[in-house]
């Protein structure tokens, strides 16, 4: 008898094959996309949920490093509540009329430029410090303020969130540790204090109303409040090195990283 002949399997026309694949490849894609993919750009938001409450519906007036009047800051800002040297520590005055993108336009950021001040200094009311800091004596040596540098996460009237550090006292008090820590609405007109870089960022107008509240460090994502912090860091260090003592020192890489930054996308203006 002989071998049953096995019929060939048919061939796909070629323009079938690559019609096939073509279809494989998209189904692929798609169930690779995550669920809100094509619907537009999502509100930024923390990574991790924080555990401190929102402080909803205050009144943000903008400050700045330097400051040499305003309402909320009648003695100026060329020192904080915490350093007696804050313009030179920071490199120079943050003016918001010189900028370069979200930096200062004159001179090297050696400080985060992404700060507020909030209605609390610890140092100065100790006992209040005591009863309502809830991280009071954890992180910071003896005499040194425990609030300075602390962590904010705000929302804008839009909807964009920032994270910023806590540097200063104010606007206008310094000892609204119920505001501050609590759940009481704040004394003084405005409640928290932003920095030129915070303003641009969420693009606010003057004295909108915002909502914050704390956060700790390990839940601050990645964005231009650490990249620029880390410059800051770098440029400290190189300060340090060279020895300068001018409060204007700058360098030519901060002036080339600056340059670039009027092309970074930085939110509304």
């Amino acid at each position: 008898m002989s071998p049953k002949r096995i019929k060939p399997a048919p061939r796909w026309p070629k323009g079938a094959v690559v019609l096939f694949w073509s279809l494989l490849l998209l189904c692929a894609t798609e169930t690779a996309q995550p669920a809100h993919a094509g619907k537009g750009p999502e509100k930024e938001v923390s990574r991790r949920p924080s555990g401190y409450p929102w402080h909803r519906g205050i009144i943000a007036t903008v400050f700045w490093i330097g400051t040499d009047w305003a309402p909320q800051s009648p003695s100026g800002n060329f020192r904080s509540s915490w350093d007696a040297h804050w313009v030179r520590h920071y490199g120079g005055e943050d003016s918001p009329e010189a900028r370069a993108g979200l930096l200062p336009g004159t001179h090297a950021a050696t400080l985060n430029p992404f700060y507020v001040a909030l209605p609390f200094n610890d140092l100065a009311h100790p006992g209040l410090a005591r009863r309502w800091v809830p991280w009071n004596d954890s992180e910071a040596p003896d005499g040194k303020s425990r609030c300075q540098g602390r962590w904010v996460e705000i929302e804008g009237p839009n909807g964009k969130r920032i994270f910023a550090q806590w540097m200063d006292a104010g606007p206008f008090v310094t000892d609204d540790a119920a505001y501050v820590f609590g759940n009481q609405r704040p004394r003084a007109s405005a409640g928290i204090d932003v920095s030129p870089a915070v303003k641009e960022y969420l693009g606010l107008r003057g004295r909108d109303k915002v909502n914050w509240r704390f956060v700790d460090r390990r839940d601050v994502p990645p964005g231009p409040w650490i990249t620029y912090l880390e410059e800051a860091i770098l440029y400290q260090a190189i300060k340090a090195k060279d020895g300068a003592p001018s409060e204007q020192a700058s360098f030519p890489s901060a002036r080339a990283g600056r340059k670039r930054s009027h092309h970074r996308k930085s939110g509304p203006r």
